[in-house]
């Protein structure tokens, strides 16, 4: 027998059937998971997009909220057995648009008439009009100054291109070779180009980094050769550590000379000169929760009224019944319909999450918002996931970007979530109240001689605290205070 002929060399292919179960996460199941994590400034975009996208789908007016409060529920002559997923054709559009005329026909004999306007009310519309302000991104207004700073076609053509690499925060990051190379420039027009746009306002935009930004800043405002400039320059690590002494040495000036660097053109320079011109606005709180005091009792309320309230469009729904009506046409009203139940029920499971989870909050929390002093209690996301039956991933996407409006203020649904640490004692201590205490000893330390991470350690356990060492460092950080050096001061 030849080798080739023996079995162990032998190539074979086999073909088996193997059963196994996978859980697919169906569309609706992902809507309800994206409603949960919505806060409610950003729910009622959402639902005017389904509205949009959904023929069946329509705003109950507040005149009308009542009257349509059963047809919300998406009451309709399909039963369950029919509502099941259909997949949508490219159909879909073509049906829609046929059955829109259908039911629009008798509109078309009161068409819009033309308004008439008095010339004082003309003038007042385009005043109103032209006052609309737009808010001007970093990246368009860059591209204006290159308009009107640049002559030459080839330098606003490498001005824009160069503009576009810029980040929201003003930075150039990109290296300059790699721009050359991907657009085929010559690196020194690049770089002429480049020092220019540094010029416009804010002033630090296309720097490479935070320190380079700063020296531009400095430059721009006739401060180049100075003492603040040549912190900038020769000392910028030695300033973010706060090596005063060592700069002192180095520069032999005194330490009034750099304090008043500091203080008067430094500190006075922007870190990030882009994000003046973000289109990103802060956004207000609205709380999903309200809990209102009654006597003893917290009472639990959440926010259902500024959201839009939907109703099934009936004239859809009247179109199943006639026996004129194409199959596929039933086909996409029942398609849509099923999706127009699942959204209303989404909804309300979200509210009905969102009350049961603020509804454990209030009464294991209580003590902190009834009394002025009120600790928080500890408390995971994991015992409370336990005690009202969800999962843990449910309560965190509940509780996410989410406010409640109590007694004590408005708190984020997340501040109510502490690990635990207990007391010598032996009472029980939220993380939160570990925090304010690691605050309390550092905003009332010697600036001169601040107190280490050992020593805070020490000190909370004179309170009653246990805190090692590295966890206090670890709260420090999260509280944004630096270490004993950066918060040393010098005289």
């Amino acid at each position: 027998m030849s080798s080739t002929d023996t079995p162990s060399s032998t190539l074979q292919m086999q073909q088996s059937i193997n059963l196994t179960q996978r859980l697919i996460m169906s569309a609706h199941m992902q809507q309800a998971i994206h409603l949960l994590q919505l806060p409610l400034l950003e729910l009622e975009p959402f639902i005017e997009e389904q509205v949009n996208s959904n023929p069946l789908l329509d705003v109950v007016s507040e005149e009308a909220g009542e009257e349509a409060s059963t047809e919300r529920e998406g009451e309709g002559p399909i039963g369950e057995r029919e509502e099941q997923e259909v997949t949508i054709d490219d159909r879909d559009l073509a049906i829609l648009t046929r059955l829109d005329e259908d039911l629009r026909d008798h509109f078309s004999a009161t068409e819009d008439m033309p308004i008439k306007r008095t010339s004082d009310e003309d003038r007042l519309k385009a005043y109103l009009e032209n006052s609309i302000c737009a808010e001007t991104s970093l990246y368009a207004h860059l591209q204006q100054e290159a308009h009107d700073t640049f002559d030459s076609k080839e330098e606003r053509a490498i001005a824009e291109i160069l503009i576009g690499y810029i980040d929201s925060n003003g930075f150039l990051k990109t290296p300059l070779s790699e721009i050359c190379m991907w657009h085929n420039l010559q690196e020194d027009a690049v770089k002429a180009v480049l020092a220019t746009i540094q010029t416009f306002e804010p002033y630090g935009i296309g720097a490479s980094s935070i320190q380079d930004s700063l020296l531009i800043q400095l430059s721009c405002l006739g401060k180049a050769g100075t003492l603040a400039y040549r912190l900038v320059e020769e000392y910028y690590e030695e300033l973010l550590h706060n090596h005063i002494p060592l700069i002192q040495k180095e520069l032999k000036c005194s330490f009034e000379e750099i304090q008043a660097a500091i203080e008067k053109d430094i500190a006075k320079l922007d870190l990030h000169p882009g994000t003046q011109f973000s289109l990103l606005t802060v956004q207000p709180i609205i709380p999903d929760v309200t809990l209102r005091q009654e006597g003893e009792q917290l009472i639990v309320e959440v926010d259902r009224d500024r959201a839009p309230t939907l109703k099934v469009n009936r004239n859809y729904l009247n179109l199943l019944n006639d026996e004129s009506v194409p199959l596929e046409t039933k086909q996409f009203i029942k398609r849509h319909l099923f999706s127009a139940r699942w959204l209303v029920r989404n909804l309300q499971q979200r509210y009905s999450t969102i009350e049961r989870i603020a509804q454990s909050l209030a009464e294991k929390q209580y003590e902190f918002f009834m009394q002025p002093d009120g600790q928080l209690k500890p408390l995971t996301m994991k015992v409370l996931a336990e005690e009202l039956e969800l999962h843990e991933s449910t309560i965190a996407r509940t509780v996410a970007n989410k406010y409640i409006d109590s007694p004590r203020g408005v708190f984020s649904l997340r501040t109510f979530f502490t690990t635990k640490y207990i007391s010598e004692e032996g009472d029980d201590l939220s993380s939160k109240t570990v925090k304010d205490a690691i605050l309390e000893l550092v905003n009332g330390e010697d600036k001169c001689h601040p107190l280490s991470d050992e020593k805070i350690s020490h000190l909370l356990k004179q309170k009653g605290i246990i805190c090692a060492r590295r966890t206090v460092a670890k709260y420090r950080m999260a509280l944004q205070i630096g270490n004993t050096q950066q918060r040393k001061k010098f005289h």
